[in-house]
């Protein structure tokens, strides 16, 4: 009864921790946001948002207030006014979620990591924002904060995070799956073959509803990465390692994200053409998904050699994507031939950017001289073959890359991705697959991946 008792107290502090931390964002945001429409609008719409939030209940689920008493106040209001409080009421429910989303993603953090490992704000820098920080805990949570007041750090973070390792190994982890195939006994020849066989497919498709613009993404996604530095900064002004004109930096950062926000439309001023549909699906595959899938495959293969250390991971492109828009024949009659030609296009043209991006940093990468390094004799002979089909590649670069033949390499691989863009825009703009390549180019790159070739479903 005693462990039980002790363990349900440590899951207590562990989620106290992070509702501070969650509360302490919550604070910061609605703050600037009200710094932002006062200096835009006027302190009455400040005023206004907080008379009616005081209204509803905490969670905003009903009124505490009787609804008509709510209504008149609404009531009241001149059309500009009304307007005003809408996008403001918009605008701060937009930043509420942004910033719940980053502390579900914390909350991941410190279950998927040991002690050592998790994200470095912790409770005491949480409730340095409170203006009667030991009343913000109570019971045993107030005691445990006591102690850390008085120095015991290393306690507060120790009870913080303790049984993260089983968190870790919640239902839909890697973590969790493999350890359960192994108890259940699953011979590992038949997981191999699975592993194998495992082709996943992301199909792409225009969603009637979705009328959120690139442009609001964008900025929740700003909005995210500015709280996370935040988070790192005021971490380190707490342990006295950062400087507070850091976090006054980064505040300032936000608040400007915030006005830009409040100033910017939230839905667009003309009507989406197909091929407006089809870049804003492929929107997550550039920004998310090509950096996400090889993590993805890195995670797995990692997992199940701890548990499985005889068998072979599955093959890179073992997840393909398709696409919907701009192919389906649905109805609409705006999808034709040379709609579904231009996506194609517009879909290769996306996949060469992410490899022309992956080579150029590639290229910074790969510095290795031959001084130092052994080379095969493979590659020096490729670079022979390069030189002969890309002889002004070669003249320009050879000499800067004499000792560094993986950054030759790289150079020349670059220049056929460039030349591969080059025939997808004059394909685009002949309306012809036949089209021919200009004389004298150098190699175009034959075929992309077969993980990342475009399907039609």
């Amino acid at each position: 009864m005693s462990s039980i008792q002790d363990r349900s107290n440590t899951d207590l502090l562990s989620h106290a921790g992070i509702d501070l931390l969650l509360q302490h964002r919550l604070r910061v945001i609605e703050e600037l946001l009200n710094t932002v429409l006062e200096e835009e609008c006027g302190q009455e719409l400040v005023d206004l948002l907080r008379q009616l939030r005081e209204m509803c209940s905490p969670e905003g689920q009903a009124p505490t207030l009787p609804q008509a008493e709510v209504l008149k106040v609404i009531e009241t209001l001149e059309l500009e006014e009304a307007v005003r409080a809408a996008r403001a009421f918009a605008l701060y429910f937009q930043l509420i979620n942004t910033v719940e989303q980053h502390y579900e993603q914390e909350d991941s953090i410190v279950r998927t990591h040991s002690p050592s490992q998790v994200h470095p704000f912790s409770e005491r820098t949480a409730l340095q924002s409170s203006p009667h920080p030991e009343t913000a805990l109570s019971g045993a949570n107030a005691i445990h904060f006591a102690d850390s007041r008085s120095g015991h750090k290393e306690r507060l973070e120790s009870t913080l995070y303790e049984n993260s390792s089983a968190a870790f190994q919640s239902p839909g982890t890697f973590s969790w799956l493999f350890p359960r195939i192994k108890e259940l006994n699953v011979p590992p020849q038949h997981l191999q073959k699975l592993l194998h066989a495992l082709d996943v497919k992301l199909v792409f498709t225009a969603h009637p509803t979705e009328i959120v613009r690139q442009t609001i993404r964008d900025k929740q996604r700003r909005i995210a990465k500015i709280l996370n530095r935040l988070d790192t900064v005021e971490a380190g002004y707490a342990a006295h390692v950062r400087a507070s004109w850091e976090v006054e930096a980064l505040r300032t950062e936000l608040m400007e994200e915030i006005r830009f926000w409040w100033r910017t439309d939230e839905l667009h001023q003309f009507k989406p053409t197909v091929m407006d549909e089809v870049e804003y699906s492929l929107h997550y595959f550039k920004t998310v998904v090509f950096d996400a899938i090889p993590q993805l495959h890195r995670r797995l293969t990692q997992t199940l050699h701890q548990h499985f250390p005889k068998l072979q991971a599955p093959r890179y492109n073992f997840c393909r994507f398709g696409s919907w828009v701009g192919a389906d024949r649905d109805g609409n009659p705006s999808v034709t031939p040379e709609i579904t030609w231009q996506t194609a296009c517009y879909q290769r043209n996306v996949v060469l950017e992410k490899y022309v991006e992956s080579i150029k940093k590639l290229v910074t990468l790969l510095s290795l001289s031959m001084h130092w390094s052994d080379v095969l004799p493979t590659l020096l002979e490729s670079l022979e073959q390069d030189q002969l089909l890309m002889p002004d590649i070669y003249n320009e670069f050879a000499i800067r890359f004499r000792q560094e033949p993986y950054r030759l390499k790289l150079t020349y691989i670059l220049e056929r991705l460039k030349n591969t863009c080059d025939r997808n825009q004059q394909q685009v703009a002949a309306q012809n697959p036949l089209v021919a390549a200009p004389k004298g180019a150098p190699p175009a790159t034959q075929a992309t991946p077969n993980g990342l070739q475009p399907h039609y479903y």
